[in-house]
């Protein structure tokens, strides 16, 4: 019994592992229009490109590290509650709603950027 219950619970955090990835990818991506508008002369003043890009990886990495670790949290109820079928549900939701949430947010940003 402890043996399917252990591997039941790495069985849930692997899940949402493997989810986090893709959702912390479109949030680093959907921060890039807001992270470099904030910091747009702190960017200028680099000068060279690569320099450049390591501060606009260290700008999205925060919400990036924050969706993902968000969406491990979201897994909690599913891989420690007693109910499984509620517990999937809720993560499922929150997964969706934390991925729909980014992709309007990042859809937003790009066009504003666009069409400045």
């Amino acid at each position: 019994m402890a043996a399917r219950s252990l591997r039941l619970l790495v069985e849930r955090l692997a899940v949402a592992h493997f989810v986090a990835y893709p959702i912390a990818f479109l949030t680093a991506v959907a921060a890039i229009p807001l992270a470099m508008y904030l910091h747009l002369e702190e960017l200028e003043r680099l000068g060279d490109a690569n320099a450049i890009g390591m501060a606009a990886v260290r700008l999205v990495a925060w919400p990036a590290g924050i969706a993902f670790l968000l969406a491990h949290v979201s897994v909690a109820r599913w891989a420690f509650g007693r109910d499984e079928v509620r517990g999937r549900r809720w993560f499922l939701r929150a997964v969706g709603a934390l991925a729909g949430a980014i992709v309007l947010f990042g859809s937003a940003s790009w066009l504003w950027l666009y069409l400045r």
